[in-house]
């Protein structure tokens, strides 16, 4: 018979920093034999959130961009100069009796709004980099909850083939005991024999690809083995998609539509930095002189400004131009290839939810029906040993291809909720009204993650 493991619905919730949306498939007993605890997928994503290098180097950008912002809202500093004229030289200027000592300060007087310009650039840099380590979250969290899928569903089809051994090897017994007794040829037990070995060859593939899973698992952490013994969740626990339109005004309000925004005004405040600088700065300069040779103080002024600098930026505005319309295109051209990732994951997940309810309601019983009647009839010698192992076969096939069902429909659930950042259920319950989880307070508590 086929069994699976019920356990928790699949959910969707916040990491508390930064406030991410998770899909945690929770709970269902544990069938573990070591002693290593089951490891639940909001466990899995804390660790994650928590270690993974690629969001530890955005936190110390982050720190840097901070810096850099403080430092693009100073003023322009100043200079202290000394100086001495006509000294060791030769003649009447011989020693130091015609000496002329300077003191005086020097700064520059920025104009065209260059220094608001400057620290908008720098703000504009900084909240990028808020959006970017949102989104890469995301990404990362997505890649987590697919590899978690991957291993939960390697788990179950392990179990399927430890009960395709047992059935086999039951099997190869009845078999057996028709042979000696005469009721069936020689070759049904070589058959039955193959039959075992086979099952337990599948066996120990599925349990090297379960090992290969774990680690794969493990690594998004930073391990460097699997430090938990199985995972805990429920492939059945599917959710109906929404209409598809409603998925896409949600996709709009996401961290990955947040990058493209402060982007393209982190371009807007870099173009018009450009523009301030073709405002020239003045130089100035104001000091004393003393004159060694008459013992006379002066007052030392000076003031410079650069000449053509207006033509000489033009240059770097007209590339900046360019490049934001580049850039422009380009998230365009994102945008419509995020819109097809949305509708390939929502179509692949209303197909494989319709094919796992036929399967379970439908396919299966028969199955198993015909199954137990093939089983029946071929102890009573009415069919042979091939038909058995015909009808076995045929529903081992159609529970894999349930549980392949069940992952597929999984992860593109899964898929679905990380593109729009709300669960399913949540989706079809809106109206077009959609809350905001990624409000401007989660945005400031993702840059504090640790």
């Amino acid at each position: 018979m086929y069994s699976i493991l019920f356990g928790k619905r699949l959910v969707a919730l916040y990491v508390c920093v930064p406030v991410m949306l998770l899909f945690s498939i929770i709970g269902s007993k544990s069938y573990a034999t070591e002693s290593l605890p089951p490891l639940t997928l909001e466990r899995a994503a804390q660790r994650l959130v928590q270690q993974h290098p690629q969001l530890q180097v955005l936190d110390w950008r982050l720190k840097a961009a901070t810096e850099q912002l403080q430092v693009a809202a100073l003023n322009p500093g100043y200079e202290l100069a000394l100086g001495a004229e006509n000294l060791l030289g030769t003649g009447e200027l011989s020693g130091v009796k015609s000496l002329e000592l300077s003191v005086a300060l020097s700064s520059v007087l920025e104009l065209g709004n260059k220094r608001q310009t400057r620290t908008a650039t720098a703000s504009a840099e900084q909240a990028l980099l808020l959006a970017q380590r949102q989104a890469n979250s995301l990404d990362l969290l997505g890649e987590l909850t697919q590899r978690f899928i991957s291993v939960l569903t390697l788990q179950q089809k392990l179990q399927l083939a430890s009960e395709a051994v047992a059935i086999s090897e039951q099997a190869l017994q009845l078999v057996g005991q028709r042979v000696q007794g005469g009721g069936a040829p020689e070759a049904e037990l070589l058959r039955a024999r193959v039959a075992v070995r086979q099952a337990q060859l599948q066996q120990g593939l599925l349990q090297a690809e379960l090992a290969s899973g774990k680690l794969a698992l493990a690594s998004l952490w930073g391990a460097q083995h699997a430090d938990f013994s199985v995972v805990s969740g429920d492939l059945f626990q599917l959710t109906d998609s929404t209409d598809f339109q409603l998925l896409y005004q949600r996709v709009l309000t996401t961290p990955q539509l947040e990058v493209f925004a402060a982007t393209a005004r982190l371009q807007q405040a870099q173009l018009a930095q450009l523009h301030s600088q073709s405002v020239a700065d003045v130089s100035w300069q104001l000091g004393v002189m003393r004159s060694q040779e008459n013992r006379d103080f002066a007052v030392v002024a000076g003031v410079s400004v650069p000449l053509f600098s207006q033509s000489r930026n033009q240059v770097a505005v007209k590339v900046a131009l360019a490049e934001n319309e580049a850039q422009r295109i380009t998230q365009q051209d994102e945008l419509l290839q995020l819109r097809a990732r949305l509708y390939q994951a929502w179509q692949m997940h209303r197909y494989s939810t319709m094919a796992v309810r036929d399967l379970q309601r439908e396919i299966l019983p028969l199955l198993q029906q015909a199954l137990t009647q093939t089983e029946d009839a071929y102890l009573r010698g009415r069919y042979s040993y091939t038909d058995w192992l015909s009808a076995r076969q045929a529903l081992q096939e159609a529970q894999l291809q349930l549980l392949d069902a069940a992952s597929t429909a999984l992860s593109n659930q899964a898929l679905l909720e990380q593109l729009t950042g709300l669960p399913l259920a949540a989706s079809a319950n809106t109206n077009h009204s959609f809350p905001q989880p990624f409000s401007s307070a989660a945005t400031s508590a993702a840059g504090s993650l640790p």
